[in-house]
């Protein structure tokens, strides 16, 4: 609601357009009410508003109650499928300094690398892959607590409702909330200077990485990429790092990244000039080889037998890689 209001604000301000969407996922009976209320107050202020429901299934192949991660991703693609029909630019998330340190908490717990744990991305691209593909999605209230955007809608005599699923301590992040709201306020603070120490330096790896695709090149009449090797001995490690899973992602046409442990095994290779690259190895439905002893290229993996091979013209998406590679903007977390 805070996020709409504001969106709001800024479309008087700056002469933008502005559409609203309620996914509602099915999951409990009240949110159609919560629709329609989330409808009036759109009325009030000049904003279209969509409601899209997930046609889901009680369980999954499997035989699972559908996860939070399955509603996630059927959320991702249909905010982007809607977004496309309409003609939306970008998509605007109203993730808080709040989901910040949420974030932060859980990943540490899972053990993740330092480029987790800068937290979620002031701007990036949809998740879902090929639903998804190259959306922008836009966080622009990370600096701003749920507290604070409490007061203001107060202040503004807007209400709101509050998810019981936010007191669903089945839930990990309910779980690292109820942690955080246990922790002083220096810790916090800490805590950020710490996310916006990663984040800026997520911000130079990420531009280091993106000069890397700038400097690739189309390889034969199979439409791969490829990158000067010498190109790696003047490159940051982290970076490479970067540049690397996100062409494996482009060519191999997956949602996730390659496993860490089979990224480093790649990287590995390549450090030692494997002669193994000269033919090619796979990876994520990647192929990945070294040509003339001189450029390392990316490609899609041949279909394996009794697979549907890829459709002719899309052996990779090469404007995904660049898209992988957004540098954070960094002006929204210093608002």
């Amino acid at each position: 609601m805070a996020l709409l209001m504001l969106a709001a604000a800024y479309r008087d301000a700056a002469g933008v357009s502005l559409r609203a969407i309620t996914i509602d996922h099915g999951l409990r009976p009240e949110a159609k009410d919560e629709s329609r209320l989330v409808g009036r107050f759109c009325e009030t202020l000049g904003v279209q508003h969509d409601v899209v429901r997930w046609e889901r299934v009680a369980t999954n192949a499997l035989g699972q109650p559908v996860s939070q991660e399955e509603a996630r991703r059927a959320r991702h693609a249909l905010l982007a499928g809607w977004a496309r029909r309409i003609g939306v630019a970008q998509i605007a998330l109203g993730h808080t300094r709040d989901d910040r340190l949420e974030t932060f908490l859980m990943r540490a717990r899972q053990g993740s690398g330092w480029h987790g744990l800068a937290g979620p991305m002031p701007n990036s691209v949809s998740p879902v892959w090929p639903e998804g593909r190259l959306m922008p999605l836009i966080r622009p209230l990370l600096a701003f607590g749920r507290d604070e955007l409490r007061e203001e809608l107060t202040s503004r005599g807007v209400g709101w409702v509050d998810d019981p699923s936010n007191d669903a301590t089945r839930f990990e992040r309910v779980r690292m909330r109820k942690l955080l709201a246990r922790m002083s306020p220096t810790a916090r603070a800490q805590t950020l200077n710490v996310m916006d120490g990663l984040m800026r330096l997520r911000a130079s790896v990420a531009s280091e990485a993106l000069s890397l695709f700038g400097r690739s090149l189309a390889s034969g009449p199979s439409g791969d990429m490829g990158i000067a090797l010498e190109t790696r001995a003047t490159t940051g490690a982290e970076a490479w790092t970067r540049f690397i899973e996100a062409m494996v992602m482009a060519a191999g046409g997956g949602e996730r990244a390659a496993r860490r442990d089979a990224l480093d095994r790649l990287l590995g290779r390549i450090a030692a000039d494997d002669p193994q690259l000269a033919r090619g190895v796979t990876l994520a439905g990647a192929r990945i080889r070294v040509r003339n002893d001189a450029f390392l290229c990316f490609g899609r993996a041949p279909a394996r037998r009794g697979a549907r091979a890829a459709e002719s013209g899309k052996a990779s998406e090469w404007d995904r890689a660049e898209a992988l590679l957004t540098v954070p903007d960094l002006r929204v977390l210093a608002v």
